[in-house]
């Protein structure tokens, strides 16, 4: 009795489906793996945007008390000029000073020796900053 073997040589077609369930395992991302992505950008997001709001109220702040500061010696620079305070901030812009874009300023409470300065802008932390010209500082 004879025996027939079949033996049946590796082709190419083997190779490609070889090559194929390879880079079926060896490329992408699991379903873990980006879930995971997504919650630390989650995580990231939720410390950073708190945090960036807070610096953007600052730098308001700070530009509206720069504007304060900077019409402060405006006024100062007036009263020398003209030995009285000026009654509007249109006086001041006389002289040179300038306001920042946004904030809005008022001049308020003149009398010969005082005054009061308010600036408003959007996006602070509190709605408006006053100096006060008999203390030299800002509320």
């Amino acid at each position: 009795m004879r025996h027939i073997i079949f033996f049946q040589p590796r082709g190419d077609s083997d190779r490609q489906v070889s090559a194929g369930r390879a880079l079926r395992h060896q490329s992408g991302f699991s379903l873990v793996e980006i879930l995971t992505v997504i919650a630390i950008i989650g995580l990231l997001a939720a410390i950073a945007i708190p945090q960036f709001t807070a610096y953007r109220r600052e730098a308001v702040d700070a530009e509206i008390k720069s504007d304060l500061r900077n019409a402060a010696m405006a006024m100062e620079s007036y009263y020398a000029a003209n030995l009285a305070y000026p009654s509007s901030v249109a006086e001041i812009i006389a002289v040179g000073f300038q306001s920042t874009q946004g904030v809005t300023l008022s001049v308020s409470n003149v009398t010969i020796h005082s005054y009061l300065l308010t600036a408003t802008k959007p996006g602070g932390s509190q709605a408006s900053f006053i100096f006060d010209s008999t203390t030299g500082a800002i509320h």
